[in-house]
């Protein structure tokens, strides 16, 4: 691993922000990660051991105080990744920003997939964005990003 990372999902509300990442949560431990948290639930803040680093995940942060609080918990925690929901502008953009400047992490921001027609379901569409970002998860453990 190259440096500690934040992967920030940003977005509008209700475009899929948490569900993506608590479908990532849920792969991490599927692929062998292992957390004494609730990774089951729509909303929530984890830490999960996995390939030998320490992911952070927080599926949640509107606005800057749950942002700030989340980074902070997370960091408590030593992870070596944390993957936060934000707003796409404003205040949370602007936390996530400072913390990664000032704590030593690099940051990477990426946007829930979305298909507006319906032609594939939610969830499938959001498991499918969240398979992508375990494979930038393994990336980044391997050193490749």
């Amino acid at each position: 691993m190259k440096q500690k990372t934040i992967i920030a999902v940003s977005g509008t509300a209700n475009i899929g922000k948490s569900i993506t990442i608590s479908s990532l949560g849920r792969q991490i431990v599927a692929a062998g990660g292992t957390s004494p948290d609730d990774v089951t639930a729509k909303d929530y803040r984890a830490v999960i051991n996995y390939l030998g680093k320490v992911i952070g995940i927080q599926t949640y942060g509107d606005t800057e105080d749950l942002v700030q609080s989340g980074l902070d918990a997370l960091l408590n925690h030593n992870c070596d990744i944390i993957v936060i929901a934000s707003k796409g502008y404003g205040a949370t953009v602007d936390a996530i920003g400072a913390f990664a400047g000032t704590k030593g992490y690099r940051l990477i921001w990426t946007s829930p997939y979305e298909v507006r027609d319906s032609s594939i379901p939610t969830a499938a569409i959001k498991d499918y964005g969240a398979s992508h970002l375990l494979l930038m998860v393994n990336d980044i453990i391997s050193g490749r990003l």
